[in-house]
């Protein structure tokens, strides 16, 4: 069963998570941007979500602690599974 972002990507993200990456013009709380396959943020496709991964990868996201690895392996398998809403 592939990854969604709705169903195992979106409900990681707190209110607080998705206030304050709001301020950045991410929009973690909207899958059609979340999904877009558009290079955006200096990535040839799907740059919201590969600037995300980048950010939770490096563990500066959120700001107050990174997340569990077994919640970063599960943004990149829905990555692998093609970005699915």
């Amino acid at each position: 069963m592939a990854v969604t972002y709705a169903a195992d990507v979106a409900p990681k993200f707190r209110p607080k998570d998705v206030a304050c990456m709001a301020r950045a013009q991410v929009r973690l709380n909207e899958a059609d941007w979340m999904c877009s396959d558009a290079a955006t943020f200096g990535f040839p496709d799907h740059g919201n979500a590969r600037v995300v991964f980048a950010k939770l990868s490096a563990g500066s996201m959120p700001p107050d602690g990174a997340w569990p690895g077994d919640w970063t392996e599960t943004y990149r398998a829905w990555m692998d599974d093609g970005f699915q809403p």
